[in-house]
Order: structure tokens, then C-alpha cells, then sequence
């Protein structure tokens, strides 16, 4: 499934198959699609506009190639609220010197810009047009193609999948039993990138909706529901810490707040990882003191955990955090109710003010 999904007028065929080449050099092989790739674009025979739809809601992230043709393009413009529409990671990659004013709103203020025709670092770039096999030339900023480069694996898109087998762990079985996979498992999860994604979409979708913001993971016993979230979506939010700042996975059993996987564990590991001091004893009484002792301390992890971004690049907003439950139903037991509505009167408080 491609990642990575390049739109682009018709008029700019040249720069876009150069572009693709470059991606391909960079270890984005099989990551990106491109209509006009004769292997992994549009098929003779296929519905034109029913395989672009598709392949626009596969991928994580959209590369529009914004250019004069781009802007008068209709279908470059369905194209582009089909993508905002779905919660897709934005990319405008200038391919013609454009002011600001020409620019979509939408486009210009949820990701950076790269421009890869201005500056003087120009590189000559040789590229083959499917189906004409016509030689062109094409000079790019060698300056904006790193940084779309180091644009796309800051969001998370980077060409190299997760390493197998974990580093710390060179002798990680990969069959599990009965035990669900873990985000060390990451890299040998496969078969659900569609849903993965899917579920990504959403998550990004919801960070701009009004509270409460949830979303279920449904399905019937033994299919998979623990590794879906654990080595498949959880991995995926750490990775773009951009967007998302993810508390290490929640199990409620007997004990949702303070059990062996209850929310002060989650706590602890979370502000561990973003080395901010707090005893045991102090994240408790925060926990216990609702979300007026609690908010100050899940600001500082965000704001700890913010990515420094240069001055030339945009941020919108700190990354969202997300509480992740495992087999929430066990809230619902009898056994450990105390702690369960507790933790249920604390999640609002999770949510930041305003």
C-alpha cells in the first residue's frame, strides 16, 4: 500500500515523474503513487476517478505539486478537499515561484511549505515520462528537497520501516502464543495497514472536534484488537510526535489507576520518557486530586515533548495526547469498580482547558 500519494496537474508531468524518482533514491521504493507510474499508478482499464479516490484514502500523507496549472486545476483542487476532507498530512511542494495569496489557507497553515523552485542551489534532475518515454529535464532546489526529505520522516513517513528485531532485544521471538504483539512488534505487524490507517485519519480528524473525543476499537474475540492497538496504531503515534503524544497502553483489570498497568504506570513511564522528575507518591496525589492537580503536570509533558521546530517552518499546536485503553470492557466489571469510576470522572480532565 502506497504511503505517500503525489497530486499534481496534468501540465507538470515532467516534474512530478522527476520527483517520484527522487523519492525512489531516497528509500521511498514502493511508498509513493503516482497516476502515471507504470507500475503502481492507474491500471489501463481502470475508473480513473474511482482508483485516485481509492488511492487518496490508502495513503497517510498527500504531496500537492503547487504550481499556476495546479491552482486551475479542478480536479486538482477535488483532489485536495478530498484529502483535507479525510484528515490526510498536508504537503505543498512549490514547483513554480508562488506568493503566499495564491496558496490554499487550508495548505499554507497545517504544513509547511518546501519550495523547490526558488533558491540558487538548483539541481538538473533527468526523468522519462510514462507512456511518451519522453526525455525532460527538470531542476529542482536542492536545498527544498532535503527538507522535504527531513519534512516527511519528522511526520513519521520515514522511507525505513520499524527495525526487526528490536535492537534491545535481538531475540524476540515473533510468534507470540496467546500473548498479543507489543510495540516492539512493530515491524513484523502487517496485514492491517488499510485499517491502521484508517484509524490515524480519524485520530487526526478528532484533535479538531469538540470534546468528548473518542475512538472504539470493535471486534470480536481472539481477532486481534490488543495488536492491532499495540503494534500496529500505537507505534504509528509515537512515531509522529508531531501530531501525537501517547501515554504507554492502559489495562484496566481489577485496578485501572493504580494497578500494574493502571494509569500511574502509564504516568510514570510517559514522564520517564520525557525525563521530567516526579516521585510516585507525587504523581498519586495528583491522580487523587483530580484534574486540578493533575493538568499542570500532562502540560508539562507536552509541552516537554514538542518537537523544537525552525522559525521558517509552521506549528499549528502542541501534539495531542492520547490515552490508549487495552480490553476496556474490563472497566465494567464488578471487581475493581472503585478505581474504574474514578478513572471514568477523571478522563475529562485529560482534556486541555477551553
Amino acid at each position: 500500500m502506497s504511503r505517500i500519494f503525489l497530486s499534481h496537474s496534468a501540465v507538470n508531468n515532467a516534474e512530478a515523474v522527476a520527483l517520484l524518482d527522487c523519492l525512489k533514491r531516497e528509500g521511498w521504493e514502493d511508498e509513493v503513487f503516482l497516476d502515471l507510474d507504470p507500475m503502481r499508478g492507474i491500471a489501463a482499464g481502470e475508473r480513473w476517478e474511482q482508483a485516485l479516490h481509492e488511492a487518496a484514502n490508502r495513503c497517510e500523507a498527500v504531496l500537492f505539486l503547487v504550481s499556476k496549472a495546479w491552482l486551475g486545476s479542478r480536479w486538482c483542487l477535488k483532489e485536495f478537499n478530498l484529502a483535507h476532507r479525510l484528515h490526510k498530512r498536508l504537503f505543498g511542494v512549490l514547483i513554480e515561484d508562488l506568493t503566499i495569496e495564491e496558496i490554499p489557507k487550508d495548505l499554507s497553515g497545517d504544513w509547511q511549505l518546501v519550495h523547490l523552485a526558488s533558491g540558487r542551489d538548483h539541481v538538473m534532475l533527468h526523468a522519462v515520462v510514462p507512456i511518451t518515454h519522453q526525455d525532460v529535464y527538470v531542476s529542482f532546489s536542492q536545498e527544498g528537497l532535503q527538507r522535504l526529505t527531513h519534512g516527511l520522516e519528522r511526520a513519521g513517513l520515514g522511507s525505513k520501516y520499524f527495525a526487526w528485531p528490536p535492537a534491545d532485544d535481538p531475540h524476540r521471538p515473533p510468534y507470540r502464543g496467546l500473548r498479543s504483539l507489543e510495540a516492539e512488534d512493530a515491524g513484523i505487524f502487517f496485514g492491517r495497514d488499510a485499517p491502521v490507517v484508517e484509524a490515524l485519519d480519524r485520530l487526526r480528524g478528532l484533535r479538531e472536534a469538540a470534546c468528548p473525543r473518542l475512538l472504539v476499537i470493535l471486534g470480536a474475540s481472539g481477532a486481534g484488537k490488543s495488536s492491532f492497538l499495540r503494534a500496529g496504531l500505537f507505534p504509528r503515534l509515537a512515531r509522529d510526535d508531531q501530531t501525537f503524544l501517547p501515554l504507554p497502553v492502559i489495562r484496566p483489570e481489577r485496578a485501572v489507576m493504580f494497578g500494574d498497568n493502571g494509569l500511574l504506570r502509564a504516568l510514570e513511564g510517559a514522564l520517564r520518557a520525557a525525563r521530567i522528575t516526579a516521585t510516585r507518591g507525587e504523581l498519586r496525589a495528583a491522580i487523587e486530586g483530580r484534574a486540578t492537580t493533575l493538568r499542570p503536570i500532562l502540560q508539562s509533558l507536552t509541552e516537554k515533548t514538542t518537537p523544537a521546530t525552525p522559525d521558517h517552518e509552521l506549528r499549528t499546536k502542541p501534539p495531542t495526547l492520547v490515552i490508549s485503553i487495552d480490553q476496556g470492557e474490563e472497566l465494567f466489571l464488578s471487581e475493581g469498580q472503585d478505581e474504574a469510576r474514578a478513572f471514568l470522572t477523571l478522563l475529562p480532565g485529560f482534556a486541555p482547558p477551553g
